[in-house]
């Protein structure tokens, strides 16, 4: 949309699912919301919040009137879409409303721990799993001092699991100064079999980060955010992805390891598809790649017919000097529109052998909120607020109380080790 209106959207959704008076609302929202309402008449169209408002309003029973709901993560809904969850639960012989209202961390979706928490119900229907599996006492003792600064919580006993784990500080290096000190210590505990998650409350400060990691041929990725293509730049499920055409150019070498075998057609069409034309393939090649059966064996006779004399010549001299050596070849051959985009992957491989490409990488990168569920050995935590975060710090209330819950669950990512960061800025949470 022009003139932000996915941000107006979004935030029309927000007060919409706080079920907030009209009048309350802002000028520019009541303008939008009005805009917005005639193009869905017009179209005949319904957004996602009219088809909660919709069933709140005229469905009394949930589709299909099943005898159980079961309302898991429910502390991530917003008070409308929870007064629909309840509305049909209370038909149902059997209701539960599953969550913590203190990691609730969508408030800028709507979601608040008071309309998790209320109405409230008896303290006998009220179940705790107090035991977590995952928080070493270290942390918890931190978490716990945490989150009892928040003004509305629902009073739990929640033990750490029976293992001491650890806290420190790094007392100068920040988000924009990983490079001297936190990444070095990281690649230590990655030496030591440990996983590794770097955190931040917004996903600008993980640039720096991202930078040294790939400067240094570091993998790295969001199990959590798979779409996300800068937290994941060795996604392997797209056969087409530069780590597939590595690893179909390497898979021929013997020194590949373990899976090693002969190139087929298919390998030598992927990697040789971003190759130069000039120089290196012969006439036409590149459209009569797609005709060969990707099955057929890539013989030296096949090969002669694809690439130029020279070219040949210099990628068997390549082969015979190692994978690096070959690697090398095909990194310096590429076409310009990808050469960016190869080096990385190409970084790994070269540093720490092919087959590093197919392996689940050890260090995760990512935003609290995008990793919310997740846990890894050792947590590097940055405490840095953008404005808006660092304004809602600043307030008491309801305000400070979303900051804390993000950093409470950033917290409690640690299985064994957190180490908190140094802020760069005067923006960022006391912790």
């Amino acid at each position: 949309m022009e003139k932000g209106g996915d941000e107006l959207l979004q935030r029309l959704s927000r007060y919409r699912g706080l079920i907030l008076p009209r009048q309350s609302w802002p000028e520019t929202l009541i303008g939008f919301d009005k805009k917005w309402g005639q193009y869905k008449r017009e179209n005949g169209l319904l957004d996602f919040t009219d088809l909660i408002e919709t069933c709140l309003r005229d469905v009394a029973l949930a589709p299909h009137a099943p005898s159980v709901i079961f309302a898991d993560e429910a502390r991530d809904l917003n008070r409308m879409q929870l007064s629909l969850v309840r509305k049909w639960g209370e038909r149902a012989n059997y209701f539960i409303v599953a969550g913590d209202d203190d990691q609730t961390v969508y408030s800028f979706t709507g979601a608040t721990p008071e309309a998790f928490l209320d109405p409230d119900i008896p303290d006998d229907h009220k179940i705790v799993l107090k035991q977590s599996y995952r928080v070493p006492r270290a942390v918890h003792r931190f978490a716990e001092e945490m989150i009892r600064r928040v003004t509305r919580r629902q009073p739990k006993e929640y033990l750490p699991r029976p293992e001491d784990g650890a806290l420190d500080r790094f007392s100068r290096d920040g988000y924009k100064r990983t490079e001297i000190a936190i990444v070095p210590d990281a690649m230590k505990q990655v030496e030591q079999g440990k996983t590794v998650m770097f955190l931040a409350s917004c996903s600008y400060m993980l640039r720096p980060l991202i930078q040294v990691l790939r400067k240094q041929g570091v993998p790295f990725h969001n199990p959590y955010r798979r779409s996300n293509g800068f937290w994941n730049p060795l996604r392997t499920a797209n056969p087409g992805s530069t780590a597939n055409r590595i690893v179909s150019l390497l898979v021929g070498h013997p020194d590949f390891g373990e899976g090693h075998r002969p190139w087929s057609m298919g390998d030598v069409a992927l990697w040789a598809e971003w190759l130069q034309a000039k120089g290196v393939l012969r006439l036409g090649m590149k459209a009569r790649l797609k005709s060969y059966d990707i099955a057929q064996p890539a013989t030296i006779e096949r090969l002669n017919d694809i690439f130029e004399p020279d070219a040949l010549d210099s990628l068997m001299g390549a082969w015979d000097s190692g994978y690096r050596e070959l690697l090398g070849w095909w990194r310096s051959r590429v076409t310009a529109d990808v050469s960016t985009r190869v080096q990385f992957p190409a970084e790994i491989a070269a540093k720490r052998g092919p087959l590093s490409l197919l392996q689940v990488p050890q260090v995760m990168v990512g935003t609290i909120h995008s990793v919310k569920g997740g846990q890894a050995d050792v947590v590097y935590l940055f405490p840095d607020l953008s404005p808006a975060g660092a304004a809602q710090d600043a307030r008491s209330g309801a305000a400070r109380d979303s900051v804390i819950r993000q950093f409470y669950v950033g917290v409690t990512r640690t299985r064994e080790k957190l180490y908190l960061c140094q802020r760069e800025t005067g923006m960022a949470v006391a912790i």
